[in-house]
């Protein structure tokens, strides 16, 4: 599961990556509702949670990111600081309520659908 996290997040936070695909309904008349995972969909508060993750997770990313461009960096520490930085981040989403899946779904829907960026940025706030 780390590995697709690792991959979702690129160390990059927000807005960096290619645009996916993905689907949004409605629930109730003006209730945005985002797709996480297939048919499943993302309430109010997922969106909210999610929103708080991507908050938490953008230091730690830009924290990594950092470390792991020194020079010098052995092997052994680039995989300690890849460790310790999934060990934050599993931690982050668990505290969110959010699975790995259901934040790389989230964050892949912020690159391809205007709308559901500006929510959760709303949120952000």
């Amino acid at each position: 599961m780390a590995g697709i996290v690792w991959v979702a997040f690129g160390l990059m936070g927000l807005g960096a990556g290619t645009a996916f695909a993905s689907s949004v309904g409605t629930s109730a008349p003006g209730l945005m509702r985002t797709a996480v995972a297939g048919d499943a969909v993302a309430s109010p508060a997922e969106v909210k949670n999610f929103a708080a993750a991507v908050q938490e997770i953008k230091p730690l990313n830009e924290q990594v990111h950092s470390a792991l461009s020194r020079k010098g960096i052995t092997a052994t520490q680039r995989e300690e600081l890849k460790k310790s930085y999934m060990t934050k981040v599993d931690d982050v989403l668990a505290k969110n309520h959010l699975t790995a899946a259901q934040y790389s779904s989230m964050l892949r829907q912020t690159q391809s659908d205007p709308e559901f960026a500006k929510e959760v940025e709303a949120d952000m706030r």
